[in-house]
């Protein structure tokens, strides 16, 4: 394990320890995917804790690791949602949103994923610094905005949008799928995963010939992340008949 694993590993024993101390939940900040993997390779958890991950609603990519006492069934996380909403003359993307939130002085890790639906947005933040935000960012990219603080309990969070991709490749070969969903050949895909490019589950993964499960998320360095869902039937020549979802 290189360095920033084993912080991470011994950052976790020490919410294990300090749960089972103190008998009360104890929280992480936001995780992300790759750090959520690298905890479920290199970490088992005691017995005698419950451990989950919520990240506000179910697809989202980044979570808060919570560690309760055995005996608790019910889960209560520390994250709000800034509800944002402006009659905006120009579309404002993800990166528009998330650079106003941490051009606040707020670390990455506080902030979790940032949905963004027509001319409003939900970002799911910890409790601790959602009031903050909401008193002190006035506009986004010159467009004045509204904030709102909200529970998770009170709002009807849409889903992330996705583009159905139906394509058709060689093999369920990594290489074959990435060439297939990014429309690009696979001399080129081959480069994108040999260079660190391309992640399959959340994990780095440079085999271009790992095979690729049904339902596995791949996230691509320039081309976006997709679900690649399944291979359903074959061509006349024995190729395979593809189907992903992108995320939008």
């Amino acid at each position: 394990m290189d360095k920033t694993t084993d912080l991470l590993i011994a950052k976790c024993a020490d919410m294990a320890r300090l749960c089972t101390r103190r008998c009360e939940p104890v929280f992480s900040n936001f995780l992300d995917g790759g750090e959520i993997a690298e905890i479920g390779d290199n970490f088992l958890f005691p017995a005698d804790v419950n451990v989950k991950y919520f990240g506000g609603f179910d697809e989202a990519e980044r979570k808060i690791l919570g560690v309760f006492p055995e005996w608790e069934t019910e889960f209560e996380f520390p994250i709000k949602v800034l509800y944002i909403k402006s009659n905006f003359t120009k579309k404002l993307t993800h990166r528009d949103y998330l650079g106003t939130i941490l051009s606040q002085g707020i670390d990455r890790n506080k902030t979790g994923d940032i949905i963004v639906d027509d001319t409003q947005a939900y970002a799911f933040v910890c409790s601790d610094i959602a009031d903050y935000l909401a008193n002190n960012i006035e506009k986004i990219s010159n467009q004045g905005v509204s904030i709102k603080v909200m529970d998770i309990c009170d709002i009807d969070i849409p889903e992330p949008k996705k583009e159905r991709v139906g394509a058709i490749c060689a093999s369920k070969r990594l290489d074959a799928i990435v060439g297939a969903i990014c429309n690009i050949s696979r001399a080129q895909s081959a480069k994108l995963i040999n260079a660190g490019l391309v992640k399959l589950n959340h994990r780095e993964c440079v085999d271009v010939s790992k095979t690729v499960a049904d339902n596995s998320l791949l996230s691509i360095r320039g081309y976006g992340r997709f679900v690649f869902i399944s291979a359903d039937g074959e061509t006349r020549k024995g190729r395979l008949h593809i189907t992903a979802d992108k995320y939008i």
